[in-house]
């Protein structure tokens, strides 16, 4: 989570732990940790794996990435560098919330009547692909670069043993979400899937106090449970 404050209540079996890492300024930095029940709190917590140590953290045990938006395309992208640098411990869980994985321009040959909706869906409030040619000219990376278009790598085995996709229906970005889906499993991770459909890119942030985003709440809390569980079968 990037916000100050986690925009949920959380509910009973969800712990949060804080901590302060010193930083350069001498400012300390608060960092949050995400536990997926009490008794989990001093083992498996979500946690960013340069201050792991202080933080009293085991990798091994649950080390999860995730982020919404072009913040899922960054995690895809650099899931796949920390497997073929052979970060250890390595991933263990991925959170894809409204997530991009290609650019429109390069869609994988084989994959190109499965990725449709952004070509389709050119109505939809926050995010359409008149928005991502934007998005894409500022950033300014070479479409085919596989760090913006990720889904272009050859093969996407060994890099986490679980998944969790949020996917909204109207969003250009969904077919790109649903067809990495299916390829993780037959890669053999473990996903978890959520569709929203008739939704827009992000609605749970757009438009918060819908009924439907008060569902997302507690999909979330669900997801993050499942990446979380422990890698013995236990559940938490």
């Amino acid at each position: 989570m990037t916000r100050d404050r986690l925009p949920i209540t959380p509910e009973p079996g969800l712990t949060i732990r804080e901590f302060d890492i010193p930083a350069r300024d001498s400012h300390p930095i608060r960092i949050r940790s995400y536990a997926a029940s009490p008794a989990a709190a001093e083992k498996l917590p979500l946690l960013i794996y340069l201050h792991a140590e202080e933080m009293g953290a085991d990798l091994s045990k649950g080390f999860v990435l995730g982020g919404t938006s072009a913040g899922g395309n960054f995690t895809f992208g650099i899931a796949h560098l920390a497997a073929q640098e052979g970060l250890s411990p390595p991933l263990t869980g991925l959170l894809f919330l409204a997530s991009s994985f290609c650019h429109p321009d390069v869609r994988p040959e084989q994959y190109k009547d499965r990725i449709r909706s952004v070509d389709e869906v050119t109505d939809a409030p926050g995010l359409t692909r008149k928005s991502i040619d934007y998005f894409a000219k500022i950033y300014g990376a070479p479409f085919d670069d596989k760090r913006l278009s990720p889904l272009l790598y050859p093969s996407h085995a060994g890099l986490a043993q679980k998944a969790a996709f949020y996917v909204c229906g109207w969003d250009p970005r969904r077919d790109e979400a649903l067809l990495l889906d299916q390829i993780l499993q037959e890669e053999g991770v473990d996903t978890k899937l959520f569709v929203y459909p008739g939704l827009p890119h992000g609605f749970w942030t757009t438009c918060p106090d819908l009924d439907v985003s008060k569902a997302w709440q507690r999909d979330l809390l669900e997801g993050v449970g499942f990446l979380l569980s422990t890698l013995d079968g236990n559940q938490y």
